[in-house]
């Protein structure tokens, strides 16, 4: 590693490349592996194999405190009920088969800080050495929970907002009130120490609707306000007949007033 933190490799007489041992490792290659390599502008891109597992996903539970317009629950009857400790312990110890583990991540249809151990299930993730990402809609944010997830060694936390203004938000987030999840989420981010790059990272998840295309900017510049570092923007899955109408996929390709760089104008040049 050179003075800038890269990497450094090493050609042999016959022109094989080495890659350090902690690339290795941190690709979980094995002797014989097949890898890809892109050629990018003045560089290489290396894959992981298809071979290794990248990403877990973890549903602690399909609880949920809110009844949201785009979710799945207003299509099925499907039993409630949380993770059990002794599920999440098979779990952990599968991850532990894995070197380098894979990202873990917890979130599905229900509200993931409504299981009341969620705290320990991050640390537990985190002690396999894992990288960990929690998706929320942000109103059960307490205090008390925002400080034991940073005391846990949470990555990412990502809050789902579909709106920018309260009305916006409410029309989609039924149950919720815009103004308390931005004080939560305040108190999450003043919870974090102080660095360059505070952790865990804030991320901004969006679901792209007709209702709510046109906020789209304006919720980009409220992440910015937050902290965020990452944002995710996905098109609405129509569980029901009126979300279908809400779909912007066939616009999104032809119509220019639902292209990115339209609606990200406004928000680049303010």
């Amino acid at each position: 590693m050179n003075a800038n933190g890269a990497l450094r490799a090493q050609v042999d007489e016959e022109g094989r490349l080495t890659l350090p041992p902690e690339v290795i490792a941190s690709y979980g290659l094995k002797p014989g592996a097949s890898v890809c390599i892109d050629l990018i502008e003045n560089g290489l891109s290396l894959r992981q194999p298809v071979t290794h597992l990248a990403k877990v996903y973890v549903e602690p539970t399909n609880q949920c405190n809110l009844a949201c317009r785009t979710c799945v629950r207003n299509t099925w009857d499907e039993p409630m009920g949380r993770m059990t400790d002794a599920t999440f312990a098979r779990i952990v110890e599968g991850l532990c088969a894995f070197s380098p583990p894979p990202t873990v991540f917890f979130g599905g249809f229900g509200e993931p800080l409504s299981h009341p151990h969620i705290a320990e299930m991050v640390d537990k993730a985190k002690g396999v050495g894992a990288w960990v990402e929690l998706i929320t809609n942000g109103t059960l944010l307490s205090e008390e929970l925002s400080h034991q997830l940073v005391a846990a060694g949470l990555d990412v936390l990502w809050v789902s907002l579909d709106g920018a203004r309260p009305e916006s938000y409410a029309d989609v987030r039924l149950g919720a009130a815009l103004p308390q999840v931005l004080v939560n989420l305040a108190g999450f981010r003043a919870a974090r120490q102080p660095a360059y790059r505070p952790t865990p990272e804030i991320g901004i998840a969006f679901v792209a609707m007709k209702r709510n295309i046109a906020d789209l900017p304006d919720v980009l510049r409220l992440g910015s306000r937050l902290g965020a570092t990452r944002y995710q923007v996905t098109n609405v899955l129509p569980y029901t007949a009126d979300m279908r109408a809400e779909t912007l996929y066939a616009a999104a390709l032809t119509d220019p007033t639902y292209q990115l760089e339209s609606l990200l104008h406004d928000f680049r040049v303010s």
